[in-house]
């Protein structure tokens, strides 16, 4: 299915550039009156995507960005109803671009289908190294190619596929330099378009993009190196930096580290099977979970390496509600109840795994709902002395909001202090019933 969407648009690029030779190979007559007009046309379309090339990172102007955590689910409505709504509902023109994915055919094609089920009109942009027959070289030149970006300005939306988020700027943005591909990509978002990206599709959407560290518990104890912190794309406000299968992976200790080393102010942490529905600036959570906020701004740092770090701020933003991400603030819920906050007596809650699968969220919701208002977890691994405790606690600004379970609720302003800790070597041992 997705080599019959390539083929038709081949042809019609084919097609385009036969009937454009046609016309200025007609006696001199057409010649005369093709030549001007074919000049027009190119001029409009160079000034266009100049106009694009020099907007600031981050203007959207009217349209969306749906940032979608990776993972995502055939089933998830939701998730691909919001792509095709955004790009102007049924029979809307959605691009696929498979550029980041290691298997293109077999991405675009995955793609493709969700899109087409839920009344898309869906082509694919074969723009990927990987793809049969190409190469890096081959993907740059379609990446510069007129043809290609004829199609990204009439449609009303593209979609990028997950996998190394190096060859979507190895090609797109090479030496950091847009491509007529990406500047037709910003126009297409300008004029109130949408641009959709999964796993590394979601990590270019910020200005900085976090590369490698499989590892969390790595960033606790060392800097990036300069490998793991490139470049993005930019189509979010310049402050924000996104990350992506972040619960489930407890990547809310590298997003941290991304934030405190490249001075950003703020960190947005998006869910596996989930999205943040961007518009003018604000995020609305979609899918089956929420998004997490780091706010970093206000964060004083005493050491680097170990990390220490004192002053974070975290919001946790469920499926229906928004946080606006230039002002940095939540807004608040209109469905949901104000929770009165816990008692002030109690021993704050323990989490021994605090990078585990969305733990952070629990230890949010202990601390901000339970008893002793605080909670407490551990970051660490097997056979490493070096520990850190985070230590979640509300102040008079921590405001949450239950839902219709207990496992519903929007939390924010949440205290975080982050501190190395020594842990006893071994952890444990047999236990003697005589000590």
């Amino acid at each position: 299915m997705a080599s019959s969407a390539v083929k038709s648009v081949s042809r019609t690029v084919k097609s385009r550039r036969a009937n454009a030779l046609r016309g200025c190979q007609d006696p001199d007559m057409r010649r005369r009156s093709c030549l001007p007009a074919c000049l027009v046309l190119v001029l409009m379309s160079l000034a266009s995507l100049a106009q694009a090339a020099d907007r600031p990172p981050g203007q959207t102007a009217g349209g969306t960005l749906v940032i979608l955590g990776g993972a995502v689910k055939d089933g998830n409505d939701a998730l691909w109803q919001a792509v095709v709504q955004a790009a102007g509902g049924p029979g809307a023109l959605v691009l696929v671009l498979p550029t980041a994915s290691s298997d293109p055919e077999g991405a675009a094609r995955a793609t493709l289908t969700q899109l087409q089920r839920r009344g898309a009109r869906v082509e694919v942009l074969p723009v990927a190294p990987r793809w049969p027959g190409s190469s890096l070289a081959h993907a740059r030149q379609q990446a510069n190619d007129a043809a290609w970006v004829a199609r990204m300005q009439e449609a009303g939306g593209v979609f990028m596929t997950g996998g190394e988020q190096d060859r979507l700027m190895d090609v797109l943005r090479p030496d950091g330099r847009d491509t007529p591909l990406l500047s037709a990509m910003r126009a297409l978002l300008a004029r109130g378009g949408v641009v959709a990206g999964t796993s590394a599709g979601a990590a270019v959407m910020s200005e900085t993009a976090i590369r490698g560290l499989d590892d969390p518990f790595d960033a606790l104890r060392r800097p990036l190196s300069a490998d793991e912190l490139g470049q993005g794309f930019g189509l979010l406000h310049e402050s924000v930096v996104t990350d992506q299968h972040f619960l489930r992976r407890g990547r809310v200790a590298r997003l941290v580290r991304v934030l405190l080393q490249s001075g950003r102010a703020l960190g947005l942490g998006v869910e596996e099977d989930s999205a943040a529905l961007v518009r003018q600036g604000v995020a609305e959570a979609v899918g089956a979970r929420g998004l997490l906020l780091v706010d970093a701004s206000g964060a004083r740092v005493d050491a680097s390496a170990p990390l220490q770090v004192r002053g974070l701020c975290l919001s946790y933003v469920d499926r229906g509600d928004r946080y606006d991400l230039v002002r940095r603030r939540l807004l608040p819920p209109a469905t949901r109840q104000l929770l009165r906050p816990g008692p002030e007596a109690g021993a704050a809650g323990f989490y021994g795994d605090i990078l585990g699968d969305n733990i952070v969220v629990g230890a949010m919701a202990r601390a901000a709902e339970g008893p002793g208002r605080a909670a407490v977890g551990l970051a660490w691994r097997q056979g490493q002395g070096l520990g850190f405790e985070w230590r979640f606690s509300t102040d008079e600004h921590t405001r949450a909001w239950g839902g219709p379970t207990r496992d519903d609720h929007t939390i924010d302003a949440l205290r975080l202090d982050i501190r190395p800790v020594r842990l006893a070597q071994p952890v444990y041992r047999d236990w003697r019933p005589d000590e």
